[in-house]
């Protein structure tokens, strides 16, 4: 069947069409840039200058199965400019923790600290990991303070599933952000994959 246009009363979704050109005006989602796979590491970072561009406004990176070669660790992480990772003390954040109870809701914050953490009391166990997504939102502009969060669920020492929400900034510096590095506050990431995603 050929058409040169969609019809007024639409398309009939039981015939075959054979499409070509350039389809434009829609919204195509998630566009994979970059996937890292931790083996073992200090620490994983994921972005670099050439992949946080300007092409996107938003990205996200997807944290699958993050899991700590130490028990009951603290999953932390920290934004990358002009190719150095930010170790000052001007990140702010808010954390809130929950697990199955209404009594088991932890609160975090701080508005000077060194990291952010992300999740607390990550288990070590063979069936325990963290997965999430951390949204970054126009990261390579230079006017405004970036604005950053993330929302993860993974399973803690208890073993509980635990679920975390995060937002976060780095202080009194706009510059654009290339990179974001993922780590755990004593050991290794012993295995995870690490995908970073332009939004369109």
């Amino acid at each position: 069947m050929a058409l040169t246009k969609v019809q007024a009363e639409g398309l009939n979704l039981a015939d075959t069409f054979a499409f070509t050109g350039t389809v434009t005006g829609t919204n195509q989602g998630l566009v994979l840039l970059q996937t890292v796979t931790a083996s073992d590491d200090a620490t994983v970072t994921v972005g670099s200058s050439s992949l946080f561009t300007s092409t996107y406004k938003t990205y996200q990176i997807h944290v699958l199965n993050a899991h700590p070669a130490t028990d009951s660790v603290e999953f932390r992480c920290r934004i990358s400019t002009g190719g150095s990772v930010q170790t000052g003390s001007a990140y702010e954040y808010t954390r809130r923790q929950t697990i199955h109870s209404n009594s088991s809701i932890t609160n975090r914050g701080s508005t000077s600290d060194a990291l952010v953490p992300l999740a607390e009391s990550l288990g070590n166990g063979a069936n325990e990991s963290h997965s999430g997504i951390l949204t970054l939102y126009n990261p390579t502009e230079t006017t405004f303070t970036k604005n950053i969060n993330f929302m993860g669920s993974g399973r803690d020492l208890s073993p509980n599933t635990a679920l975390n929400t995060v937002a976060f900034s780095f202080e009194g510096n706009e510059n654009a952000i290339d990179g974001v590095q993922f780590f755990m506050n004593s050991g290794n990431v012993e295995s995870g994959t690490f995908k970073l995603y332009g939004v369109v």
